[in-house]
């Protein structure tokens, strides 16, 4: 009997913003091996227009500067490494950049770090103004054009959402302070930390003082279970929940608005289920980095 063995090599190669490794579509059916995805620029224009949405910007900071996709936040690619904790894991992240060879790398570098849901923008900038969508030369968050004073209430609103967010975080902490790495708390307590960054543009754009964080994790009673503790964090995320609908019935401003639903949409999609698992004994006690969430 013989034997005929068959050697087929694949060559990828790596054209444009295309990997065939792991070329995808959005709207198509995922490769289960595939984990960066590819999306013609109107396709990704629609899904980072959502209000809780990850777009990078991978180009120089004098590039974005000359123009950038609507949305875009710029990392650039030789800072990205350094950058992670800007981005939450277990959330799609869009890369865009020049024409999508520098994009591809970011995928690929996120990918690396663990991040599951990677978009690179086909084409990159260059096609993105071919298709005629929209535009920015300043923040993408924070528009310049937007001015004037908050009033009262509003303002009231952004240092309570603030003083939230850092009490979370302050507790989360002194939790992991009694049960080192313990999940979910360990993954969390780094989204709670880019919570509070998305707060702080807001500040500085209306005017408002950045008021001191006085949360001390060291002076915050810790549940001796740490089931416990996971019922601790239901009960804070349901209550940002609430804080955050309360706002959200007033706030004009569309740049406040964006960030309270961005946040309140982690809360109830991510950090509420994780601890509503861990409070039922479906996880918790877990030692170890997993994903953010």
């Amino acid at each position: 009997m013989k034997y005929l063995v068959v050697l087929s090599i694949h060559v990828v190669m790596f054209v444009g913003c295309q990997s065939a490794s792991t070329k995808n579509t959005v709207a198509g059916v995922p490769n289960a091996a595939a984990e960066i995805k590819e999306g013609s620029p109107r396709e990704v224009q629609q899904a980072v227009s959502k209000a809780y949405s990850q777009f990078i910007d991978v180009r120089t900071p004098e590039e974005y500067a000359t123009g950038h996709a609507a949305r875009a936040e710029n990392i650039p690619l030789d800072t990205l490494a350094a950058s992670f904790d800007k981005l939450e894991k277990n959330e799609p992240v869009y890369i865009i950049c020049e024409t999508g060879n520098r994009s591809n790398q970011a995928a690929s570098i996120l990918k690396d770090a663990g991040f599951k849901s990677l978009v690179n923008v086909s084409g990159g900038t260059v096609a993105w103004k071919a298709a005629g969508l929209p535009i920015e030369t300043g923040s993408p968050h924070i528009p310049a054009s937007s001015s004037g004073k908050l009033d009262p209430r509003t303002q009231e609103a952004l240092l309570s959402a603030l003083a939230d967010e850092r009490l979370a975080q302050a507790t989360y902490q002194a939790v992991l302070n009694r049960f080192p790495g313990a999940r979910p708390f360990i993954n969390i307590i780094e989204a709670e930390k880019n919570h509070e960054s998305f707060l702080l543009p807001l500040f500085a754009k209306y005017g408002v003082a950045v008021p001191r964080n006085e949360n001390d994790p060291a002076k915050i009673d810790v549940p001796a279970d740490l089931t416990e503790a996971c019922r601790v964090g239901v009960k804070a995320e349901n209550e940002n929940i609430a804080l955050y609908d309360r706002f959200l019935a007033f706030v004009k401003e569309p740049d406040i608005k964006e960030v309270f639903t961005r946040l309140q949409s982690a809360s109830r999609e991510n950090h509420l289920p994780a601890f509503t698992r861990c409070s039922e004994g479906g996880m918790g006690g877990g030692r170890g980095k997993g994903r953010p969430v």
